[in-house]
């Protein structure tokens, strides 16, 4: 003869507190099993984040990436932990650079209004839409100060007793 349910029985998982009991179990143990670091990349991502690289570095079959999959696999990269300058000692292969226009300047703006790329990124093609005034210019270089020179010490003279 089969049994009853009770109508008092609305999970199998037990009370209420022992379910917090074990998620606040497998949080602790998750911490320290990570310790304390950042998560892990799995294989595929990592393999993902190797083949954006190499194609940055390398370009697709030996041509330089399109801007706008530069832009993309400049923001992806920062996403996954990489830093500009990491990406900029690639040397990547990149589309020339276009002259400087109104119309260049409303196409970059657009383009990331659409897309919403990371700004970061535009500095990787030269340009910077912080300012909105188009291509980056390197900054030149303040002169350097040449170091003081250290006061020379005094020669030390033996005097001779008489």
């Amino acid at each position: 003869m089969a049994r009853a349910k009770k109508s008092s029985d609305k999970t199998r998982r037990g009370s209420p507190e022992a379910i917090a009991k074990r998620r606040v179990a497998r949080a602790l143990n998750r911490l320290f099993e990570e310790g304390g670091t950042t998560t892990a990349l799995d294989g595929r991502t990592l393999k993902r984040k190797k083949r954006l690289m190499k194609e940055l570095k390398d370009g697709k079959a030996g041509k330089p990436l399109k801007a706008l999959e530069v832009l993309g696999h400049v923001t992806e990269l920062l996403q996954l932990g990489e830093t500009l300058t990491t990406l900029r000692k690639l040397k990547p292969k990149l589309p020339p650079a276009p002259p400087v226009t109104e119309e260049s300047l409303a196409i970059y703006r657009e383009t990331q209004s659409q897309y919403g790329f990371d700004p970061k990124a535009w500095k990787l093609l030269g340009v910077d839409l912080a300012k909105d005034d188009g291509p980056a210019k390197p900054a030149a270089k303040a002169p350097r100060k040449k170091a003081a020179k250290k006061a020379a010490k005094k020669k030390k003279t033996s005097r001779k007793k008489a």
